[in-house]
């Protein structure tokens, strides 16, 4: 018998040349290609579990910065207040005249500033404007001309408009 041996002949066959073509791209092409990459990365990256714990960490941050400024906000107006009742009552204890004593306090916080404390504004204050404080009269000095005439008298305005009616009727 013979032997089975397996032979194989390998033929020499040419396979027909393609011609090779280069496909040029458009950026139109490259644009939307890029994009689908980038869409399919943005998925996948949202799907992470990572990504969803950095986005509750982000909104707790957010929400305790606002709390933050907030209180600090809360806090700056609750100075505010406190000084401007401390500056009316060391306004009421200097003897400002009830009427006045929140005028007076506006008045004064106003010259408060780095060099000038309030009580030293204060004192200023009520040096150059003694009439809010106490029971200061303030004298009027008259500043027409006095009408006599020649009389040791001096006529005021009344007594001037009373000779004026009086001198009518005669």
């Amino acid at each position: 018998m013979e032997d089975n041996k397996d032979t194989t002949q390998v033929e020499n066959v040419e396979e027909p040349k393609k011609e090779e073509t280069t496909k040029s791209y458009t950026k139109e092409d490259l644009d939307n290609s890029f994009n689908a990459g980038v869409k399919k990365a943005h998925t996948d990256w949202q799907k992470d579990e990572k990504y969803k714990e950095f986005l509750e960490w982000k909104k707790t941050n957010q929400s305790d910065k606002e709390k933050y400024n907030e209180l600090i906000t809360d806090y700056g107006q609750k100075v505010e207040e406190l000084n401007q009742l401390k500056s009316l009552l060391k306004v009421k204890d200097s003897d400002v005249k009830k009427e006045f004593q929140k005028f007076v306090s506006s008045e004064v916080m106003n010259l408060v500033d780095d060099k000038t404390d309030f009580d030293t504004a204060l004192k200023n204050y009520k040096r150059d404007n003694p009439q809010y404080f106490g029971e200061v009269v303030v004298k009027k000095v008259q500043s027409s001309p006095i009408l006599s005439n020649g009389g040791t008298k001096t006529n005021t305005t009344n007594d001037i408009m009373n000779d004026i009616l009086r001198g009518a009727r005669n």
